[in-house]
């Protein structure tokens, strides 16, 4: 039993790993727009990163600390691989929530910054 649990944590690990992967440089440059120094961009980075690891690994772990009595290595394994790999769909979700939140802020900001520039009177302007 330790061995399928150790093998679909490697698995649902490792997918997240590749997402990581995959998303580290979109994730910091969008981040570098939203954050006020490289340095904390940097760290949300890294953050997120780490939670797109770990995430499907707390899945795997959560089966192993309950496991089910009387299944097959087979389906011990694709039950904790599942919840592993639903855990870290929901981080993907909550991360792009945070940042999709951030952007829209951001944007809100803008476009009401250029929506005061134009209502302004033209004397005022000069």
């Amino acid at each position: 039993m330790m061995m399928v649990l150790l093998s679909s944590a490697a698995v649902a690990s490792g997918a997240g790993g590749l997402f990581a992967l995959l998303l580290a440089k979109p994730l910091y440059a969008t981040l570098g727009d939203s954050c006020p120094s490289g340095r904390s961009a940097m760290f949300w980075a890294v953050y997120s990163s780490a939670l797109l690891v770990l995430a499907p690994l707390m899945g795997v772990l959560f089966v192993a600390a309950y496991p089910p009595v009387g299944l097959s290595s087979m389906v011990l394994f694709s039950r904790s691989l599942l919840l592993g790999l639903i855990c870290l769909v929901f981080a993907l979700l909550v991360i792009g929530r945070v940042l999709g939140r951030t952007a829209f802020k951001q944007l809100d900001a803008e476009i009401k910054a250029e929506l005061y520039k134009v209502s302004r009177p033209q004397s005022e302007k000069s």
